[in-house]
C-alpha cells in the first residue's frame, strides 16, 4: 500500500534581518533629536504657546475699560497704568478715559468708587472730594488720620451684626512684638486695619469662606484674650491697604476664596518688585484666584512670565495659572502659522513625544548591548524584551527629564523681604508641606536602577554562556568560581553611587535626601541576592545533580 500520509515538506525558514548597531544608532538619535524639537513640555509652557493662547482674547486695556465703564476708577486706573507701561495698543485712550473720569467725578478721588457710608465718614471728617490728587490714595493713608478712624468707629458700633461687633471688641487685646496695642501711641496703624476688616466685613467685601474665617479667628482671639489667631489675617490686610486704593483693595478681595491665598498675596506685595498691578490683574481674569499661589517665580525676573501672559491677554493668563509651569524660550525655528496648530493638538503632541522618547531609547539600548563585545546572546530567548524594556523606559525618563527644566532645576525655596514679624500661623492658614521626593532625587533612583539592571543582565549573560559552553561538569564549576567578582559587581557599583549621590548632595547638585543616596547600596544587595540565589545557586545545582536518563 502506498503512503496515506505522504511526507510534508518543511518550510523555509524565515529570514530575520538583523539590523546593524548603527543603524540602531542612527534611528536611536533621530527620534530622541525629534522628540527634542517638539515644542511642547510635560512640566513647562513654550513662550510662543503662551502668547498664542491669548490671541483673539480679552486684552488688559478692555478689562481696564470695562472696570471704568462701571465707575471702578481706582482699579480701572491702576490697570490703564499698567497697561501703558507695557506699551499695549489703546492705552493712551484708556489712559485719558480714565484721567477724564477723575476730573469729572470728584466724588470717586479718595475711594475710587463709590460707598455711600464710608464717603459721608470722610465728608464729615473734612477729607471729602479732594480733587488735587491724580489717583485714589492707599486705604491706609485714609484711615490713619484720627478724625476718620474716630467717626468710622462710631459708625460701626451702631451696627448690629455680631461678626462686626467680635471685631470691634478686640480693639483692646494686646498683640504679638512688633505691633503695639491699637489703644496706646503707635497702635494707629493696628486700629485702622482692624476697623478697615470690621467695614469690609459689613459691607461684604470678602467671600463668604474668607468672612467665615476672619470671624471664626476674632472668636478665638476673644477667647485667649490675644490677637495671636487674628494677628496673619490682620497683618496681610494691613500690606495690601498700603499698596492698594480702597476701590482695587475689595476688588482683589472679592476673588480670594481662602485665607492662604489673602496671605501669599500679601508676602508677594511686601517683596521689592511690588507686583501689585500685576497680581490685580490676574486675580481679576482667574477669579477666583486661590490657583495664584501655584504660580513658579523663578529666582531672576519671577514675574516676567505673568506679564509677558498679561500682555498677551485673558488667555494667556488662564493657561499660566491653570498649569502653573516655568515658561520656556526655545531657539528652535517654528514657522508662526504652526502655533495655533501646535496649541490645539498639544496633548497629542505630548503624546508623540513620549512615544519618541521611547522608541528612540529602545534602538539606543539595542545599539548599546550590540557593540559590547561577547554579550550580545546568540538566541533571543523569551527573557530578552523585559529587560531591554525597562532599560528604554528608565533611559527615558532620564533623557526627558534633562528636556525638562522644572524637574531638573526644582523651584527654589522662596525668600521673602520681613517687615513685620508674623506670629505662628494657626493650623487653618498652614501651608502643604513640601514632598520629600525632590525630581532630581528621582532622576537619582532611576540611574542607580538602570546600572544594577545592567550588572544584573552581564552577570545573566555570563552565567548562560558558561552553561551553554564546551567543558564538563567540573570545568563549569570552576568558571563559575572564577566569576565570583563578576557576580559581586552590583554591591561594588551600589557603594560607589552612594558614595557619589553623597558628594553631589553636598556640592548641591542633588537636594539632600538621604533615600537617594543610601538607595544604590538597597540595589546592589539585591542584584546580588537575585544573581547569585536564582541563578548561580540553581547553575551549581544542574551540575553537580544532573538530571537522570530515563
Amino acid at each position: 500500500m502506498g503512503n496515506l500520509y505522504p511526507h510534508q515538506p518543511i518550510p523555509p525558514q524565515i529570514l530575520r534581518l538583523k539590523p546593524s548597531p548603527l543603524l540602531n544608532l542612527v534611528l536611536g538619535l533621530a527620534a530622541l533629536l525629534t522628540a527634542a524639537i517638539l515644542p511642547v513640555r510635560f512640566k513647562a509652557i513654550d513662550e510662543r504657546l503662551l502668547i498664542a493662547a491669548g490671541q483673539g482674547t480679552t486684552p488688559l486695556t478692555e478689562l481696564a475699560a470695562s472696570l471704568l465703564n462701571s465707575e471702578h476708577l481706582g482699579a480701572g486706573l491702576r490697570l490703564a497704568l499698567l497697561a501703558q507701561s507695557i506699551h499695549l495698543p489703546e492705552c493712551d485712550a484708556v489712559l485719558q478715559s480714565a484721567r477724564t473720569l477723575l476730573s469729572s467725578r470728584p466724588d470717586l478721588a479718595s475711594l475710587g468708587s463709590r460707598d455711600p457710608r464710608l464717603e459721608l465718614i470722610l465728608a464729615t471728617s473734612g477729607l471729602a472730594f479732594e480733587t488735587t490728587a491724580s489717583s485714589p490714595p492707599p486705604t491706609l493713608t485714609l484711615l490713619l488720620r484720627e478724625s476718620v478712624r474716630l467717626r468710622l468707629r462710631q459708625n460701626l458700633r451702631s451696627n448690629p451684626s455680631p461678626g462686626v461687633q467680635t471685631l470691634l471688641d478686640t480693639l483692646s487685646l494686646p498683640p504679638l512684638p512688633p505691633l503695639l496695642p491699637a489703644t496706646s501711641p503707635g497702635g494707629q496703624p493696628l486700629e485702622a486695619v482692624l476697623l478697615l476688616t470690621a467695614h469690609l466685613l459689613d459691607t461684604a467685601a470678602f467671600s463668604s469662606p474668607v468672612a467665615n474665617e476672619i470671624k471664626t479667628s476674632a472668636t478665638d482671639s476673644l477667647q485667649e484674650q490675644s490677637l495671636r489667631p487674628l494677628q496673619p489675617t490682620l497683618l496681610a490686610l494691613l500690606s495690601l491697604s498700603r499698596r492698594y486704593d480702597y476701590d482695587s483693595l475689595r476688588e482683589i478681595l472679592g476673588t480670594i476664596h481662602s485665607l492662604p491665598t489673602l496671605l501669599w498675596l500679601s508676602e508677594q506685595i511686601r517683596t521689592p518688585s511690588e507686583p501689585a498691578d500685576l497680581l490685580l490683574a490676574a486675580a481679576l481674569w482667574t477669579n477666583p484666584a486661590d490657583l495664584l499661589p501655584l504660580l513658579p517665580l523663578p529666582t531672576t525676573q519671577p514675574w516676567k512670565p505673568l506679564s509677558t501672559a498679561i500682555t498677551s491677554g485673558r488667555g494667556s493668563v488662564q493657561l499660566l495659572v491653570s498649569r502653573h509651569v516655568p515658561v520656556l524660550s526655545s531657539s528652535v525655528p517654528i514657522p508662526t502659522s504652526w502655533i495655533p496648530s501646535i496649541l490645539q493638538f498639544e496633548k497629542p503632541l505630548l503624546l508623540l513625544r513620549l512615544a519618541l522618547l521611547l522608541l528612540g531609547s529602545w534602538f539606543l539600548i539595542a545599539a548599546l548591548w550590540q557593540l559590547l563585545p561577547g554579550l550580545a546572546p546568540t538566541s533571543p530567548g523569551p527573557w530578552r524584551p523585559a529587560p531591554r524594556l525597562a532599560q528604554a523606559t528608565l533611559l527615558a525618563i532620564l533623557l526627558g527629564t534633562l528636556l525638562e527644566p522644572a524637574l531638573l532645576h526644582p523651584r527654589p525655596y522662596p525668600k521673602y523681604r520681613l517687615s513685620l514679624a508674623h506670629p505662628a500661623p494657626s493650623p487653618t492658614i498652614q501651608s502643604h508641606p513640601r514632598s520629600a521626593m525632590d525630581p532630581t532625587n528621582l532622576i537619582t533612583l532611576a540611574i542607580f536602577l538602570g546600572l544594577q539592571i545592567t550588572v544584573y543582565r552581564i552577570c545573566l549573560r555570563r552565567i548562560q554562556q558558561i552553561e551553554n559552553g564546551p567543558g564538563d561538569p567540573n570545568l563549569k564549576l570552576r568558571l563559575l568560581e572564577n566569576e565570583d567578582n563578576l557576580f559581586d559587581a552590583g554591591l561594588y557599583v551600589g557603594i560607589a553611587g552612594t558614595a557619589t549621590a553623597l558628594v553631589l548632595q553636598v556640592i548641591g547638585v542633588i537636594q539632600p535626601s538621604l533615600l537617594a543616596a543610601y538607595a544604590s547600596n538597597l540595589f546592589g544587595i539585591a542584584c546580588v541576592a537575585i544573581v547569585k540565589i536564582f541563578h548561580v545557586r540553581a547553575l551549581k545545582q544542574r551540575l553537580l545533580l544532573p538530571p537522570q536518563k530515563s
